[in-house]
């Protein structure tokens, strides 16, 4: 397949209509190296964001109202955190729906997590590592009741769920295994892109880092 010209951000929004339209149809019969290079195409590069100036000190929690970028990367408090242990679906990529064809299960990983957060403030916890540029870190938020530290919420793992929606995944190479039973618990209830079996590929081989997340 030769290389499409970049589109004008203009026509953005239809091409990725057809291109969903398309999906449902199960169109072509294109291969499943296609489809993700399609889904490059029409979505572009991934988000320019201006960079968090400030990293945290390990173990030293900040909070702040997020600014999410993608499944498994936000800015809270003017820093630019990695979710510790889990890799989340890319910005670009297609999935096999269930129903045929494809949907884009990056940007409903990204719309999974700011839907969780919901507007809250967003605490993490750094473990002291970097990965390019950005605080590792294990982010929570306070679900129903009131903000503000008063009771009557329920403290919610922002990491744990994101691979409980299946749309993210347990990376074992960095939490030790930590997130495994959500994932399992995904993959049996069929939740997100678990819903078509196991045909999508994993985050780490669409970015070309096979091994990654060391499975």
């Amino acid at each position: 397949m030769n290389r499409l010209p970049p589109l004008p951000p203009h026509l953005r929004p239809w091409a990725i209509l057809a291109f969903g339209i398309l999906g449902g149809l199960g169109a072509c019969g294109l291969t499943e190296a296609q489809w993700n290079r399609m889904g490059r195409e029409v979505a572009g590069p991934a988000p320019r964001t201006e960079r968090a100036e400030r990293t945290a000190a390990p173990g030293q929690s900040f909070s702040g109202t997020p600014r999410v970028i993608d499944g498994d990367t936000m800015d809270v408090a003017g820093i630019r955190v990695r979710m510790q242990g889990i890799d989340a679906f890319e910005h670009d990529q297609q999935c096999p729906s269930p129903q045929g064809g494809r949907f884009a299960c990056g940007l409903e990983a990204r719309n999974r997590l700011t839907a969780l957060i919901g507007g809250r403030e967003v605490v993490c916890t750094p473990d002291g590592s970097l990965t390019h540029g950005r605080t590792v870190a294990s982010c929570t938020v306070q679900q129903g009741g009131q903000q503000g530290g008063q009771q009557g919420g329920q403290l919610v793992d922002l990491n744990a769920e994101m691979v409980r929606s299946g749309l993210a995944f347990d990376c074992t190479r960095y939490s030790k295994g930590r997130y495994r039973d959500e994932e399992a618990e995904a993959k049996a209830a069929g939740a997100g892109a678990w819903a078509a079996g196991s045909r999508f590929t994993f985050p780490w081989s669409h970015r070309d880092r096979a091994g990654a997340c060391g499975r």
